[in-house]
C-alpha cells in the first residue's frame, strides 16, 4: 500500500477563512490524509488565501511564492506540490494561473469539500495541471472570476478544529447582501447564505461536549442571520436557543451591522445567561456625506442615535468598533468630526485601516476627492492614537477589579494567557494570570481574578482569594482527557 499523502496547511486571514481551512482539513483527514507537523514532512503545502484587501493579497502572494520555492527545494527522488485554495483563486483564477505557473492545483470556495480528492488526483498525476486536478473553468467576465459560491458548511461536515482548545468559530452564514462601495466580498463570497437554527445548534452541542468552553458566532454580517431563509429565523432567536443550552461556556458574536442592531438584540447580548455582553458593530464612519458614498445605509444623526442608546440603556456591553478612513472624499472635516466622536464616546475596543481600492468596486470608479495614501496612514494612525488615550484610562481603572476570564493557554508554568468576557480571541487585549503554586492551571477553564496591572492594551491579574467555603476559584467546563481535538 502507497505512502498516504501528508499536506502541510497555511491558513491566512480572518476567522472565516480559517473555518474553511478547518473543513478542509476534515475533508483531508476523512478521506485518509495526512497533516504535517512541519513543511519539511509534507508532500503537499495547501495556501488558504485571503483577497480581501491589498495588505492581505500581499501576505498571500508572498506565501504563496514561498511554497513554490518550498516545492523547488524538493530532496532528491521526492514530489512535492503546491495547491492554493480561497478568496484569491475564487476571485480572479485566470490571474492566479498566470501569476504563479509553479502552483499545481487551484481550488475555489465551492471546491473545500473535495480538497482530498483534488489533492489525491493532483499527486498521482505527478503535479500536471489537468481540468480533473484545476478548480472548475471559470465563466466569462473580465475579471476571469469563478462563478459566485453557494457552499455552506453544516454540523454534519467533517472538520478539524485549529483553534486553541478553548474556543472555537461557528460561521452561521456565508456570503453578503450588502453592497458597500468599498467592499469586495460579495463578488467573492456570494450572496448570503444563512444556516438552519437547527444546524448552528447542533454543532454547538458537539462543540462543546468536545471540551470548547468559548463558542464565536461569525459570518459576514452576523446580524443580518436568517433573513434570507424566509422561515423566521433571526439572529436573537438563534441566541436565545443556545443561550439555553445546559452547561458552563461563554457564545460571543462577532461582525454586525448597525443597521440590524436593534432593542432585540441588544438585549440579549446585554442579559444572556452564555452569551457575552459584547458587541462587535464596525461603524466605518461617522461623516454623513462618507457614510453616504460608503453605501452604508446610515447617516451621522443614525449613527449617534444607535450609539447613544446603547451608552445610555445598555451599559453591560462592550463596545467594538471599525473604522475606515481615507475614503475618496474624505475631507479633514469630515476626519475631524469621526476623530472627536472616537475621543468623546469612549470606544471599549477600536480597529482602523486606511482605504484600499478594490477592483470591481464602486469606490474603484470614483475619481474625484482621492486622498494621497500618506494622509489616510496618517489619519489612521491619529485615530488609533486617540484610541490609546482611551484604552489606558479604562484599563488604569480596572486596576483591584474582579474579573471573571477564560483561562487559555499557559505562558510559563505560573502564568496564563486569559481573555475576559470583553475581549474577542486575537483580536482584543490580553490578561496575564498569576496562578497560585498550591493550585496550578492544568488545562484551560474559567477563574475568578483581580487586575494587578495595567498598560495600554493588555492587563495583569492573579487568581482570586478563595471563596469562605473554601471552594476554588478555578473552574473547567470539561474533566481532563476530554478536551477537544476534532469538532465531529
Amino acid at each position: 500500500m502507497p505512502n498516504a499523502i501528508t499536506v502541510s496547511i497555511v491558513s491566512l486571514g480572518c476567522a472565516k477563512n480559517l473555518v474553511d481551512t478547518e473543513v478542509m482539513c476534515g475533508d483531508l483527514v476523512a478521506n485518509g490524509l495526512y497533516l504535517a507537523e512541519s513543511p519539511d514532512d509534507a508532500d503537499v503545502t495547501l495556501v488558504n488565501t485571503c483577497s480581501f484587501i491589498r495588505d492581505a493579497r500581499d501576505e498571500a502572494d508572498q506565501a504563496v511564492r514561498d511554497a513554490i520555492v518550498w516545492k523547488k527545494q524538493a530532496p532528491r527522488g521526492r514530489k512535492r506540490l503546491v495547491a492554493v485554495a480561497g478568496c484569491l483563486v475564487q476571485r480572479n483564477l485566470p490571474q492566479c494561473r498566470k501569476d504563479y505557473p509553479g502552483v499545481d492545483l487551484f481550488i475555489g470556495l465551492d471546491d473545500i469539500t473535495s480538497v482530498a480528492a483534488k489533492i489525491t488526483a493532483a499527486f498521482n498525476a505527478g503535479g500536471k495541471r489537468t481540468a480533473a486536478s484545476s478548480a472548475p473553468t471559470p465563466r466569462g467576465s473580465d475579471l476571469g472570476a469563478l462563478p459566485l459560491p453557494t457552499y455552506l458548511y453544516d454540523h454534519t461536515t467533517p472538520r478539524l478544529t485549529l483553534t486553541p482548545s478553548a474556543f472555537a468559530y461557528v460561521k452561521i452564514a456565508e456570503g453578503c447582501d450588502h453592497r458597500c462601495a468599498y467592499c469586495a466580498i460579495p463578488g467573492i463570497r456570494g450572496n448570503q447564505r444563512s444556516r438552519s437554527m437547527d444546524s448552528v445548534v447542533s454543532e454547538c452541542h458537539q462543540l462543546l461536549e468536545q471540551g470548547a468552553l468559548e463558542i464565536n458566532f461569525i459570518a459576514q454580517d452576523s446580524s443580518r442571520y436568517g433573513l434570507d431563509r424566509k422561515d423566521g429565523s433571526t439572529l436573537a432567536e438563534l441566541l436565545r436557543r443556545c443561550d439555553a443550552i445546559p452547561g458552563d461556556f461563554w457564545l460571543r458574536v462577532l461582525y454586525t451591522h448597525p443597521l440590524y442592531v436593534n432593542d432585540e438584540l441588544l438585549d440579549i447580548l446585554a442579559h444572556g445567561k452564555h452569551v457575552v455582553p459584547y458587541l462587535d458593530m464596525p461603524l466605518q464612519h461617522l461623516s454623513t456625506p462618507i457614510l453616504k458614498a460608503m453605501r452604508r445605509g446610515m447617516d451621522s444623526d443614525q449613527t449617534r442615535a444607535l450609539m447613544t442608546k446603547i451608552h445610555d440603556q445598555y451599559p453591560e456591553l462592550t463596545v467594538r468598533t471599525t473604522f475606515l478612513v481615507g475614503f475618496p472624499g474624505e475631507t479633514d472635516a469630515d476626519f475631524q468630526e469621526l476623530l472627536e466622536f472616537v475621543k468623546s464616546y469612549g470606544f471599549d475596543r477600536l480597529g482602523a485601516f486606511a482605504f484600499s481600492p478594490e477592483e470591481n468596486t464602486p469606490a474603484m470608479d470614483i475619481h474625484e476627492g482621492l486622498v494621497p495614501e500618506e494622509i489616510a496612514m496618517a489619519r489612521r494612525e491619529e485615530l488609533l492614537l486617540a484610541q490609546q488615550y482611551v484604552s489606558a484610562r479604562k484599563n488604569a481603572a480596572m486596576v483591584g477589579k474582579k474579573l471573571r476570564v477564560l483561562l487559555e493557554e499557559p505562558v510559563d508554568k505560573r502564568h496564563w494567557q486569559a481573555r475576559s468576557t470583553g475581549d474577542a480571541p486575537d483580536v482584543d487585549q490580553l490578561i496575564t494570570v498569576k496562578t497560585r503554586a498550591s493550585q496550578p492551571c492544568l488545562q484551560p477553564c474559567f477563574a475568578d481574578v483581580v487586575i494587578t496591572g495595567a498598560d495600554i492594551y493588555d492587563l495583569d491579574a492573579e487568581i482570586s482569594p478563595a471563596e469562605p467555603d473554601g471552594k476554588a476559584t478555578a473552574k473547567s467546563a470539561a474533566p481532563a482527557g476530554k478536551r477537544r481535538k476534532t469538532a465531529r
